[in-house]
């Protein structure tokens, strides 16, 4: 019992060094190793609370499960007696006829100890323990040897009597063969694995038509609480987010926490508790990647994406994160649950037309796909590339730099970045890549990642206490996409971006123009219509919901009270545009700049058109009293933080920085060389040079009013 609730508390985020769990751990490790139950919930805590301090004795745990493992390989209670090898443990010697009874109840296998004893040596040996392979084979047998002909499982299977399949059986087994199945599928035949996840599918879809959380499918209120530990190890082991039309975890979190006592309790046992808990411990646990189930071969082994989870979790300060599957059918805020959605497979991408959109809105509220051709599949790529280029017609599939983050942001991945200049003579070119990617760029950020030579399988080769360089890539992807940021929690609905009605302006309206180019002019088109709403609402302007996009050739530019510009590569014009520009702010008008990310290229060539505008004119840096500052209108500004890119590269930089071309007594220009649209519409970015997302409102809502006011 203190091994369980052990485990589970630690599940919970009860740090091992707690006082009261260091008593707990103390208390676990003197239990002696007598029966299945006991040595594997020891083995559980144990390895859950410091794999490396206690690798001893998790060691001897998995050694004395092996030991009880039946012939037919599975596990009862124990093999009890004083044939038990354990020179710690003084039994007695009971009378013969009760040494064989006690002894056939304790080797008689059952679904249940097999369970714990399976989910213990799995643990075990990702702790670094050494498990017989022969221990995986002969499991995997028994486990699948008791399925009953309509995919479900019960508790004994080698007796007189018939099983009958229950609920808490049939979680507990199907979880136990994906614990299997890992082991095993690393050196057998396809066929093998195929079969063996077909019977788990069979058995996940016996459960899911009789889901229910008012009982136990088959056993009415027995092992009740087992039913729900069950449905969590199975979801979580198979990634599964639903049983039919039942979002489990959704479901069951919600009548559990409506169930629980003002103590904290569920029942009067401890063990059911400590079960509730880890329903909602390990269930809990935030979305980083979701594997698409498109219509076709969708790649169904989920060893891969457990693999990267688990290395993951195992990283030091890391944080344990989840993976599920999403169905192309649901909602977009299902989707956006994860910042990854991981689609992979071999054979023709078959994308049913409502889902393209989906999958482009996907993208454009953040999230990053990863195309993954399962084995370097040809016909998946083909297909995954003509779809590309139909639905993002101005954006263009790349190999992914070998110095882009991807590569870069935590381990150094692949072939190493050329050196600048010519190489040296004699020296032998740099390897290629060996985990090449091609990428498709959307605003800040790679939005697409397409993985030519399957990804999927290096991570599911890889051992996560032994990392691989796909699972290293892994953990840089995953930086990429969350810039750092914590994850969202598991219940709280995704946010969705949406852009106002593009309807015309109300009268009076202070109209905004958006300078289109070639150097991407619209990277977030989120961003400024938040702000125009936000200072609508808050300071009472009459402002249109959203910018008007316009060239620099349009001779009508004055009915614009505001030009904003911005992009990432450097933007070209023409000497009839920049005359047209130099005309706008000569009558008055204001254009309001910034390098979009803070990127290089496009600061560089601002820079250059400004100081080409005009002769007598040029950008400076607006003084700390300037008006923007002060607050005059908005609110004063006095310090600002930036992203961890800009502290870098300017640990002591604490004040804004605008830079302004001052015309006709009035500020013309404001530029910001640091991106504030990062900031506005709340997707994240890694490596941008940006102001932090609250300083970035309150600074562009300034240049805002200050560019309507004066």
């Amino acid at each position: 019992m203190t091994a369980l609730a052990a485990y589970a508390l630690l599940a919970a985020g009860v740090a091992p060094e707690d006082p009261a769990m260091g008593a707990a751990l103390a208390a676990v490790r003197r239990t002696p190793n007598d029966f299945t139950y006991v040595t594997a919930l020891k083995a559980l805590a144990l390895a859950a609370a410091d794999p490396k301090k206690y690798a001893d004795d998790i060691q001897l745990c998995a050694d004395r499960l092996v030991f009880f493992q039946g012939p037919t390989g599975g596990w009862g209670y124990g093999r009890c007696g004083p044939a038990a090898p354990d020179p710690n443990v003084d039994r007695g010697r009971p009378s013969k006829a009760a040494e064989l009874a006690l002894r056939r109840i304790c080797e008689r296998p059952d679904a249940s100890n097999t369970q714990f004893a399976v989910l213990a040596l799995s643990e075990a040996e990702h702790a670094g323990a050494k498990v017989p392979p022969d221990a995986w084979q002969k499991a995997e047998r028994f486990l699948r040897a008791g399925q009953l002909p309509g995919g479900g499982w019960g508790y004994v299977y080698h007796d007189p009597d018939p099983a009958e399949a229950y609920g808490s059986m049939t979680a507990a087994v199907a979880a136990s063969l994906l614990l299997c199945h890992d082991r095993l599928a690393r050196q057998e035949p396809a066929e093998a694995s195929a079969d063996r996840l077909a019977a788990v599918e069979k058995g996940l879809d016996w459960m899911a038509a009789r889901f229910t959380l008012q009982e136990n499918p088959g056993r009415a209120l027995a092992w009740y609480y087992f039913w729900l530990y069950g449905l969590e190890r199975a979801a979580v082991a198979g990634g599964r987010r639903t049983y039919g039309d039942h979002d489990w975890f959704r479901e069951g979190a919600a009548m559990l926490v409506h169930g629980q006592r003002p103590d904290g309790a569920w029942t009067e046992r401890i063990y059911h508790d400590a079960l509730c808990l880890l329903f909602l411990a390990k269930g809990y646990r935030p979305l980083l990647v979701q594997r698409l189930q498109w219509e076709g071969a969708w790649r169904r082994d989920p060893r891969d994406l457990d693999h990267l989870v688990r290395y993951l979790g195992r990283r030091a300060g890391g944080e344990p994160v989840a993976w599920q599957t999403v169905a192309p059918s649901a909602p977009l805020g299902d989707w956006l649950a994860a910042p990854i959605l991981h689609v992979a497979g071999k054979g023709p991408l078959r994308m049913l037309a409502a889902n393209v959109p989906q999958l482009k809105a996907y993208v454009e509220q953040g999230g990053l796909v990863l195309f993954d051709a399962e084995g370097g599949d040809a016909a998946f790529l083909e297909s995954v590339r003509t779809m590309l280029a139909r639905e993002f017609p101005e954006s263009r599939l790349e190999p992914l730099p070998a110095d882009h983050p991807i590569y870069r942001a935590v381990h150094a991945v692949g072939a190493a970045p050329p050196a600048p200049g010519p190489p040296a003579a004699g020296t032998p070119p740099a390897p290629p890549t060996p985990l090449p990617l091609e990428a498709l760029n959307l605003g800040c950020r790679a939005a697409v990642l397409v993985a030519r030579h399957g990804l999927a399988g290096e991570w599911a080769a890889g051992d996560p206490s032994r990392p691989n360089d796909a699972l290293r890539l892994g953990e840089n992807l995953a930086l990429y996409t969350t810039a750092g940021d914590t994850l969202p929690e598991r219940l709280a609905p995704a946010a969705i971006l949406a852009l106002p009605p593009d309807a015309p302006p109300p009268r009076g309206a202070n109209r905004i123009g958006q300078v289109q180019h070639d150097g991407d002019w619209q990277p977030r088109p989120y961003a400024l219509p938040s702000l125009l709403k936000e200072a609508a609402e808050r300071f009472g302007v009459a402002l249109v919901s959203r910018p008007e996009p316009v060239r620099l050739a349009d001779l009508g530019l004055g009915r614009f009270h505001v030009l904003y510009m911005t992009g990432h590569r450097a933007p070209h014009f023409t000497d009839q545009e920049k005359a047209n520009l130099r005309e706008y702010l000569d009558r008055g008008g204001v254009l309001w700049a910034e390098a979009c990310c803070g990127r290089a290229a496009f600061d560089r060539a601002f820079r250059e058109l400004a100081g080409g505008l005009f002769a007598d004119a040029r950008l400076e840096e607006l003084p700390a009293d300037h008006p923007i500052y002060k607050g005059k209108v908005g609110t004063p500004i006095q310090d600002v933080a930036y992203t961890a890119a800009v502290q870098a590269e300017s640990p002591a930089l604490r004040r804004p920085v605008l830079l302004g071309l001052s015309r006709g007594g009035h500020l013309a220009v404001i530029y910001s060389p640091y991106g504030m649209a990062c900031g506005l519409d709340g997707l994240r970015t890694y490596g941008a040079r940006a102001l932090a997302p609250a300083d970035a409102r309150r600074l562009a809502t300034n240049i805002l009013l200050y560019a309507l006011a004066f």
